[in-house]
């Protein structure tokens, strides 16, 4: 018997039947790679495929993808795990976020990328 879907879930299996041919490489070509660090984006992309791994095993984040209302993804995933991973990854610290130009901003996947690049290194990864 297969476990029953939720309609999130649903969603996010149709969506990703859409983009069967898309990859990291279509994801990074929509930043600018002379201004972000491509290890925030690297880091960003396979983070949130960790977090959609239990519907697809490479789940095709696009840049555009909103946060909350494509991926489904509630404030405890994104302030209580996600943040911490890829601040862990990038070695981006965390400190003093509230001086963070795209604090409050972030609604989109390139959001957080760009939020993770406007953050200071962390000392340790200096």
């Amino acid at each position: 018997m297969r476990p029953r879907l939720f309609r999130e879930d649903q969603q996010l299996l149709a969506l990703a039947a859409l983009r069967v041919d898309d990859s990291i490489c279509e994801f990074a070509r929509e930043f600018d790679c002379r201004k972000v660090d491509t290890w925030i984006i690297r880091a960003v992309y396979e983070q949130l495929q960790m977090r959609l791994r239990h519907l697809h095993p490479a789940f095709p984040v696009r840049a555009d993808d909103r946060l909350k209302e494509d991926l489904f993804l509630d404030d405890d995933d994104l302030e209580m795990d996600l943040v911490h991973e890829i601040e862990e990854r990038t070695g981006r610290s965390l400190k003093d976020f509230s001086a963070n130009p795209c604090r409050g901003k972030v609604v989109t996947v390139s959001d957080l990328v760009l939020f993770f690049q406007a953050q200071p290194k962390a000392e340790s990864a200096t």
